[in-house]
């Protein structure tokens, strides 16, 4: 069995997206003190911008408690099989083909 931990947005200890309550549990400490140390970093000038672009990233990047992946991965998957995907070849069963040129000889 693998018992490893992995980082995860948590669905259940969550405010708005999972991201510190997920980062809170990997950690083993308390989500509220995780919070309140984000919002005070959140608030400090120069640092405030980091930390709101960070908590974006980790919202795209971190995978939700129940989410097979997280939403870059989804994203990237999902953009690979409609463009870079190799495509199988397409059957068409009970068509006949006809000469165009044959059409325009007897009309």
């Amino acid at each position: 069995m693998d018992n490893k931990k992995k980082l995860v947005r948590s669905s259940s200890d969550r405010w708005v997206a999972g991201v510190l309550g997920g980062i809170s549990a990997y950690f083993n400490w308390n989500s509220t003190l995780v919070r309140i140390l984000y919002i005070v970093l959140a608030l400090i000038p120069g640092l405030g911008e980091i930390a709101i672009l960070a908590y974006i990233v980790m919202i795209a990047t971190i995978p939700g408690e129940n989410a097979p992946a997280s939403f870059f991965n989804q994203f990237k998957s999902t953009y690979q099989n409609q463009h870079g995907g190799k495509k199988s070849p397409k059957v068409i069963h009970g068509v006949e083909e006809q000469d165009v040129d044959h059409h325009k000889k007897e009309g």
